[in-house]
């Protein structure tokens, strides 16, 4: 029996409006502190908004404790502020019959402690990933989603007349499995969206995947890995590899050098019908190997052929439903707040202040 007091009490604190304000207030002045720590300490901050919550704080926030220290406490605060919150809503359910004039209220009441959980339960158990470079035909595997793919089937950058791009058009294809869960053309402010999930157009760009070769008596044709020509006499010429920028090492060795287009080299197989093939390397600026002059093959580099990609931003929110439910009820509860103000006014209906 002595419990009920100490009890009620409790209860009364947790559904206490001045409890509520006293926790708002220390959240909007932690949160603006921590505004201007952020502002000035980008080296520890500068992530945060590309990364969930939870990851950014097991990296870089727990190893600046002393200057990330008001993020935990203000998720501790927002986390009591929801619990206020939610006291308050549990309060006037069980006595709804008397209090229902306030649903409006209460509502709002209901949706603030819903987009909070949803928000804590992103944070914790989210997923974001910028720079996703795919091609077309590439699959991406979603290590947030076991056993879901992300395949781009086309892409075209769409660029104004000056020549500045204005849009990004992905055809993107969630899969599970062998499964099409969704297909949608992914282009600015229009993200593929799939339960949590959504998909985003970040960036493009291209890299240099071969170059267009003139050879005499044959025509233009293009080099890129896995292409095979016929050339006159039985002669049969394939493409094995291909480099952007290449060195030559000491003993006749071929080594990638960077990724960009600098001295641009193939590595070539060249088959007689009734003699010894020759596998080799052709350095574009060294000129064609005696093995391809001495078959008679002129090659002249015309220009490199280069291969669009599309760069995707790839969210995943388990909270978003319960974001969106709780958004709508906020959103109903501020209309009817609105409805019955003026009813609740002539009754002199005002919140009780613990």
């Amino acid at each position: 029996m002595a419990l009920r007091p100490l009890f009620a009490s409790l209860w009364r604190l947790l559904c206490s409006l001045k409890l509520a304000i006293v926790l708002a207030a220390a959240v909007t002045l932690l949160g603006i502190g921590g505004s201007l720590v952020m502002h000035f300490n980008p080296g520890v901050f500068g992530d945060l908004d590309r990364m969930i919550l939870g990851r950014w704080w097991s990296t870089a926030g727990s190893a600046a404790p002393l200057l990330s220290w008001w993020v935990p406490v203000g998720a501790l605060l927002l986390a009591l502020l929801c619990l206020n919150t939610l006291c308050c809503f549990l309060d006037w359910a069980r006595r709804i019959r008397y209090r229902w004039r306030k649903g409006g209220e209460y509502l709002i009441h209901l949706g603030f402690v819903l987009v909070l959980i949803a928000y804590f339960w992103g944070s914790l158990a989210g997923f974001r990933s910028e720079g996703n470079r795919l091609f077309v035909g590439q699959t991406l595997a979603l290590p947030s989603l076991p056993g879901h793919f992300l395949r781009l089937e086309a892409f075209e950058p769409i660029f104004a007349e000056n020549g500045r791009p204005v849009d990004m058009l992905s055809t993107v294809a969630l899969l599970h499995g062998d499964n099409l869960l969704a297909r949608q053309i992914v282009r600015t402010n229009t993200p593929l969206t799939w339960k949590g999930l959504a998909v985003f157009p970040g960036s493009f760009g291209r890299t240099v995947e071969g170059f267009a070769v003139h050879i005499a008596g044959v025509g233009r044709t293009s080099f890129s890995p896995g292409a095979e020509l016929s050339l006159p006499d039985g002669l049969r010429l394939r493409v094995l590899n291909f480099l952007s920028d290449a060195r030559r090492l000491a003993g006749g060795r071929v080594a990638r050098g960077s990724s960009e287009l600098g001295r641009p080299a193939f590595e070539l197989e060249l088959n007689h019908p009734d003699g010894p093939s020759w596998r080799g390397w052709y350095l574009l600026a060294e000129g064609p190997p005696s093995a391809l002059t001495e078959a008679g093959l002129l090659l002249r580099p015309v220009e490199p052929l280069y291969r669009p990609y599309s760069i995707l931003t790839i969210n995943d929110d388990p909270g978003a439903a319960l974001a969106l439910t709780g958004g709508l009820a906020m959103l109903a509860g501020v209309l009817l707040a609105l409805v019955s103000f003026y009813y609740k006014r002539g009754r002199g209906d005002r919140p009780e202040v613990w």
